[in-house]
């Protein structure tokens, strides 16, 4: 299972919760519970969408490029993909097109689908990275002031 989206949200979210302290790839692997070269790819894609920056040398690492009420679900979605994905793997499959069946049943299934992944592009859309930041807010701890590795 595909876990780019979560693990890229929960950077994001750990920078919001850090504002203005460039926070290091093994930091921010700590926290989310990967390997910081997963990290590290995932920067290179957030950094090419505008939504991290980077602060090289000391005291240097990530920090966020704009505000997180700029920042939708939808944003962390296109920048953790590698390629614009199939969300169902419709375009994946090889039907037998000597079928009748198998040459209208990847057509019926994008044709269905669709409407289910617009649905889900309008409710990332929808949300920013300062709600999730809300929402963690009511979770947190009350005496844990910034995120911590």
């Amino acid at each position: 299972m595909n876990t780019r989206f979560a693990v890229a949200t929960h950077i994001l979210a750990y920078l919001a919760h850090s504002p203005g302290q460039p926070v290091s790839s093994d930091v921010l692997a700590s926290s989310a519970g990967t390997h910081p070269v997963v990290v590290r790819r995932l920067m290179g894609n957030l950094r090419e969408a505008g939504l991290v920056q980077s602060q090289r040398g000391a005291g240097g690492g990530t920090l966020l490029a704009r505000p997180a009420s700029e920042i939708t679900l939808l944003d962390v979605f296109r920048a953790a993909q590698e390629k614009e994905t199939d969300l169902f793997s419709v375009g994946s499959t090889n039907p037998n097109e000597n079928c009748d069946l198998g040459r209208v049943m990847q057509q019926t299934l994008e044709g269905v689908l669709g409407n289910a992944i617009d649905a889900m592009r309008t409710a990332l859309a929808a949300v920013t990275l300062d709600q999730v930041m809300q929402e963690l807010a009511t979770r947190l701890p009350e005496h844990c002031p910034k995120a911590t590795g």
